[in-house]
């Protein structure tokens, strides 16, 4: 996966390892995205089991950006 630069300035490494490592009982579900504009999507999201309190499920968002021709990049994570 390819993170933008302003993503990777805004999450510190162990958020990025937590975030993609949550657990084994963690699941997410996204839906449906909505045009931000011409080069970006956004999703919601919720995620399952990544947090401290792993019954109470994290409504959150991923932006997608284009990056290039046929490139995209997550330009916000949860």
């Amino acid at each position: 996966m390819m993170l933008s630069d302003s993503a990777r300035q805004n999450v510190s490494p162990d958020k990025l390892r937590n975030f993609f490592s949550p657990g084994a009982d963690a699941a997410y579900e996204i839906a449906r995205g909505k045009r931000v504009n011409s080069a970006a999507y956004e999703f919601p999201v919720v995620l399952f089991g990544a947090s401290a309190t792993p019954a109470r499920p994290h409504v959150c968002t991923v932006v997608v950006t284009r990056s290039g021709k046929s490139d995209w990049t997550v330009d916000k994570l949860p």
